[in-house]
């Protein structure tokens, strides 16, 4: 199994490439997917392997709770950042505010 910096430069050329080329979404969507998986797997050994390991000793639930938030997180991260790129910054024309 390659070690996580290559997944990480994998996952980094598919996001790479979906601003650069014209491939299909689906496409990259899958390549994106296939690469991750086994990095999701990496990340969950880490979080609940023993620290004499390597790991971080937060078992089960703990890490599991990790990365629900982690992934909370970032899904309103992304929606706000998104949700401010497309209000408009002018004020609109009829004097009501909303």
């Amino acid at each position: 199994m390659p070690n996580r910096p290559v997944f990480a430069g994998l996952i980094a050329l598919v996001a790479v490439a979906r601003y650069t080329t014209t491939l299909p979404n689906t496409v990259l969507f899958w390549a994106a997917y296939v690469l991750t998986r086994p990095l999701g797997a990496t990340l969950g050994d880490t979080l609940t392997k023993a620290p004499a390991e390597g790991g971080l000793g937060l078992g089960r639930i703990g890490s599991s709770l990790v990365i629900a938030v982690a992934m909370i997180v970032l899904i309103a991260v992304t929606s706000l950042r998104k949700r401010a790129s497309i209000r408009p910054s002018f004020a609109p024309s009829d004097g009501f505010p909303r």
